[in-house]
């Protein structure tokens, strides 16, 4: 037998070519993609009928690296980094892996200290502590934004970085903030979950810190089912991100290669987006504007129909026009009004509900938080906890922030859907002033000016509530 030459040598491969192999994924699973769109039967039909005649389908290839298409997460950063008006962009799964990646490119981690408001999403807190970091909760005020007094006096030499959320899609007083932050040499991270879109005094969320976050969950202002964001002007914090949140260290200009600026070599996780989200989340981000405008009009038309009444006020916006619309927030005068009011209104059709009720494990407020109260670890190592000195750990309680317990159990939010008609909108003010002329006498909308030293002025009030409540 003649030994054939080698291939490497210049002789014949021994294998020319494997396939052509269907695609991974293919016609049975577009079709239960296209499953979760409700359609008439008779559509329905048509396409399936289609897509079973094609003969040359290809699936999509939903991994973002090393695609031989074009990805569609890469785009949607591009799309975002030129909406919000940054640098870099990245494309996470989530905003919980956002917020995380985050704390660690900043490099925080056992011993630090974050300070985060009494009322947010639970992640918000709960990445600190994920990061080995310490929690430190402090007031918000009738913005219901974090209060730039009380994030002053939490400060310590341990504080690493200040998150303020823009809570129910209203932008936190960043001027302020900012003006904090910077006085100290404490970078900011914004939490826009829930404000994406939304803008301060002309620039958008997500810009004006170190550092910002997005949320494309379902329930939020532009969705792509799961899925996230950071946003940063910081090249360095970018690529510390970037490497954290796919492996780190996996993915770089050359994964192979050797550190090239250093700090680019760590242990990090996975918080990669597929290319199914960032497909929806690049059409969700190209229609930002057409959703805001249709949550902004009808937030207005609402608020503009309602009648108050005495002791009733609205939450105070710290921009107008930055606010994304997506909900109308009022206090009454005392947390029994508002218990006594929510339910009818409710009743008359309105979508509202309570911010604070006690009958309800709201992850949004503090005094749930019982994993960060009682200082739970997932590991004996008790991390992030034993990273400080006993008596350098803050004392949490579930009434550690009276005035944010006041605050929302006098709320109550009305949710805006960006589609409500002009008649809709008339309707749902109805139903609230229906309710409110039964509770008190009508009065002029008068502008809250707050106190030098206080930004809401009904602090010692909602104060009092609290402590009257503990007294029962």
């Amino acid at each position: 037998m003649t030994e054939k030459k080698l291939a490497i040598d210049g002789g014949p491969k021994a294998v020319e070519q494997l396939g052509p192999f269907p695609t991974k994924i293919g016609k049975s699973e577009l079709l239960e993609v296209l499953d979760l769109w409700e359609m008439s039967e008779g559509t329905k039909k048509q396409i399936v009928s289609l897509i079973e005649k094609e003969t040359d389908l290809k699936g999509p290839h939903l991994f973002r690296y090393y695609n031989p298409r074009p990805s569609k997460v890469a785009a949607a950063e591009k799309a975002m980094r030129e909406m919000v008006g940054v640098k870099h962009c990245l494309a996470t799964n989530s905003c919980t892996s956002a917020l995380v990646a985050s704390y660690r490119a900043l490099g925080i981690g056992a011993g630090d200290e974050v300070i985060v408001p009494a009322y947010t999403f639970f992640a918000t807190s709960a990445t600190v502590a994920a990061a080995n970091a310490i929690p430190v909760i402090v007031e918000v005020d009738d913005t219901l934004c974090l209060d730039p007094e009380a994030v002053e006096k939490a400060i310590t030499p341990r504080t690493k970085a200040i998150v303020p959320v823009h809570m129910r899609g209203a932008p936190a007083q960043m001027d302020a903030l900012l003006d904090v932050a910077n006085r100290h040499g404490i970078p900011i991270i914004e939490d826009a979950a829930q404000a994406g879109g939304g803008s301060f005094r002309g620039k958008r969320l997500g810009s004006l810190g170190t550092m910002g976050c997005f949320s494309f969950d379902y329930y939020k202002v532009i969705v792509s089912g799961e899925g996230g964001f950071i946003t940063t002007n910081d090249k360095r914090l970018y690529t510390r991100a970037q490497n954290w949140h796919d492996c780190a260290a996996c993915w770089r200009p050359d994964r192979f290669a050797e550190e090239q600026e250093g700090e680019e070599l760590f242990c990090g996780e996975n918080y990669r987006m597929s290319e199914l989200e960032g497909a929806v989340a690049l059409a969700q981000i190209r229609r930002t504007e057409e959703i805001l405008t249709g949550h902004r009009r009808a937030k207005k038309r609402i608020k503009a129909g309602i009648e108050p009444i005495e002791g009733m006020r609205f939450r105070r916006v710290t921009d107008e026009a930055g606010d994304t619309g997506i909900c109308l927030v009022f206090f009454l005068k005392d947390a029994e009004q508002t218990k006594k009011a929510l339910p009818a209104i409710q009743a008359e059709g309105v979508p509202a509900g309570g911010i604070y009720d006690k009958k309800v494990r709201d992850w949004h407020v503090f005094n749930y938080w019982q994993h960060i109260l009682e200082k739970k670890s997932v590991a004996s190592d008790n991390l992030p906890w034993s990273g400080v000195a006993k008596e350098n750990l803050p004392k949490y309680s579930t009434d550690m922030c009276p005035r944010t317990l006041g605050l929302l159990s006098r709320a109550i939010m009305v949710d805006v859907d960006t589609n409500l008609s002009d008649a809709d909108c008339d309707a749902v003010a109805e139903g609230i002033n229906k309710v409110l002329k039964t509770l008190g006498s009508a009065r002029k909308p008068t502008t809250v000016v707050p106190k030098k030293g206080h930004a809401d002025t009904e602090y010692q009030a909602e104060t009092d509530v609290v402590k009257n409540r503990k007294k029962k």
